[in-house]
């Protein structure tokens, strides 16, 4: 694999990693927070992340509302290499039930429709004018990646903990690895927020993760991954929270 490939497979991973959504455990009134990523590899800038979350509540469900905004430019002596994309998704009760992701990887067009019905997760991929369906059975996952369990997962019993989890950028469930390392602090513009700081595994990546539950909400500071011979990180530079 060239070391090209290497860097795009990574980079492409950044939107799943950084479109995660706060969790809300209860009826509230709605707010909307605003996390702003700065994306590194190699010690060098390549692109930022805007996300945006409201959570509010309709009729007694609770809802999530995120949306995120990535754009990476690397340029190097052997490639250059854009992204540009846009996910959306709707959380309800806690649960992921629709997904978008439409952007621009260099001339590729990337468009994906995801939605829960019928007892199943079901993506639309359309590339070069054609669609194609991938049906995921509800029964074949715990959570989705857009959920975030390492947040809340209990390791009073043992440090490591295997889930059957619905990788919404590679539409497929994976057995991901989750060990807590450690409760600490992460601070952002100045002010500590405390974490916990867990790595996570699967057949597809590997990394470590800072991110927090306070009892109501979830959000992560940053995250620290590597494959291919490549590394990357992706930390958080502020985070404003309104009605």
């Amino acid at each position: 694999m060239t070391k090209t490939m290497r860097l795009n497979r990574l980079l492409l991973a950044l939107t799943a990693i950084l479109s995660l959504p706060l969790y809300s455990s209860s009826a509230a009134a709605p707010v909307t927070t605003v996390t702003h990523y700065k994306v590194s590899t190699k010690g060098l800038s390549i692109g930022d992340v805007t996300s945006t979350q409201r959570i509010s509540d309709a009729g007694g469900n609770n809802r999530i509302q995120f949306e995120t905004r990535t754009a990476v430019k690397a340029s190097f002596l052997w490639m250059g290499y854009q992204l540009s994309s846009t996910e959306k998704g709707l959380l309800q009760n806690g649960a992921l039930v629709a997904y978008s992701h439409k952007g621009q990887e260099n001339d590729t067009m990337v468009d994906v429709e995801g939605r829960l019905e019928n007892a199943a997760f079901r993506f639309d991929v359309r590339e070069q004018g054609v669609t194609r369906s991938i049906v995921i059975p509800r029964g074949s996952y715990d959570y989705t990646t857009m959920e975030c369990p390492e947040a809340r997962l209990d390791f009073s019993l043992t440090p490591r903990i295997t889930l059957r989890v619905l990788d919404v950028e590679k539409m497929a469930v994976v057995k991901r690895n989750y060990q807590l390392v450690r409760n600490a602090h992460y601070t952002v513009a100045g002010k500590e927020y405390p974490c916990r700081i867990v790595d996570f595994s699967d057949q597809n990546k590997k990394a470590r993760r800072w991110i927090s539950w306070d009892g109501t909400t979830v959000v992560m500071y940053r995250q620290d991954g590597k494959g291919d011979k490549s590394t990357y990180s992706v930390q958080a530079t502020s985070l404003a929270r309104g009605l």
